[in-house]
């Protein structure tokens, strides 16, 4: 049980591996309840990236004091010393000979051998609660290539490749999942996304997502994408953070590569989003002379309240 909550990050996958590997319990026996607040005194969201720095630290946690504690247990089922007592693949094993209990016979017996010590019976169950103040900080590049038609401002992705240093992948499929949603997510903000008002009365324009311009597959080429996996030392498993590494450059590597494709026509700034129609005026003001980004011109003025359902900001320049 966790206090934290995923957004599609595949926790339940993840958390259930470390539990698998540390416990050496098949992966479909352990079942993972998350953010239950009746169950779970204190969470802390799954925001900046954290999720699986803090997992990795507390299930550890609470895993090696399941062992600690089934080691003893063990012990006396085995009739042996606690020392001799090895733990592995989810079996506790006395060294050196074929004598063993799993990790499941050992909490049946917690549960119900009366001539255990007190101390060892009851659930086999152990709790870990850590703030962790040292961060772990990822690192990472992505390239960005794109086709830009001057006669419409139009642009096309047609490259887009990127590398993250997360430290340790737990998972790599979901780590790559989470990197494609992230571009996805930036390349939304860098072409697309805006929120539109009426100049009047201050209401969204944008009411539902169908006046809302959001990305789709055709927006985008084939992602490359690499893992670099250096070990982070401020936590247990050397993890980085993973879920906002694809957001946070494709923003800039995105509008960079439209300004270089337009710099042989003197553009030099172009304003996210870069729709179509502000791409276009850059063009012109560039072939017109004007210096800057048009969004930036000061006898510029916004339509009314004119308003295209692609969520192209509709403005005129006197």
């Amino acid at each position: 049980m966790m206090g934290t909550m995923a957004s599609g990050q595949g926790h339940e996958t993840s958390f259930a591996q470390l539990v698998s590997e540390w416990l050496g319990v098949p992966f479909d026996r352990v079942v993972y309840v998350a953010h239950d607040t009746d169950r779970v005194a204190a969470g802390g969201g799954s925001h900046s990236g954290r999720s699986m720095k803090l997992a990795a630290t507390i299930i550890g946690e609470a895993t090696d004091d399941i062992i600690a504690k089934g080691r003893k247990i063990a012990s006396f089922l085995l009739e042996t010393g606690e020392v001799d007592i090895e733990f592995a693949l989810g079996r506790f094993r006395v060294a050196g000979t074929d004598r063993e209990v799993g990790l499941f016979e050992v909490a049946a017996a917690a549960e119900n051998r009366v001539d255990l010590p007190a101390e060892l019976r009851g659930p086999l169950a152990a709790v870990a609660d850590r703030t962790i103040p040292v961060a772990s900080f990822p690192y990472g590049a992505q390239v960005c290539e794109v086709e830009v038609d001057a006669e419409t401002g139009e642009v096309e992705i047609v490259g887009y490749t990127a590398v993250d240093d997360v430290g340790r992948a737990i998972n790599p499929m979901i780590v790559h999942g989470q990197t494609h949603g992230g571009i996805a997510q930036g390349v939304g903000q860098a072409l697309l996304e805006e929120i539109c008002y009426d100049p009047r009365t201050g209401q969204a324009l944008a009411a539902s997502f169908m006046d809302y311009a959001m990305p789709r597959a055709r927006t985008f080429p084939y992602l490359k994408t690499a893992l670099s996996e250096v070990p982070a030392p401020t936590n247990r498993l050397g993890v980085r953070s993973a879920g906002e590494g694809g957001t946070t450059p494709a923003l800039a590597a995105v509008v960079n590569a439209i300004v270089d494709a337009l710099a042989e026509l003197g553009v030099r700034h172009v304003e996210m989003p870069a729709t179509p129609e502000r791409v276009w005026r850059a063009i012109q003001a560039a072939r017109a002379g004007e210096p800057g980004d048009p969004s930036a011109w000061p006898k510029a003025r916004a339509a009314p309240a004119r308003f295209q359902p692609s969520g192209i900001s509709a403005s005129s320049r006197p």
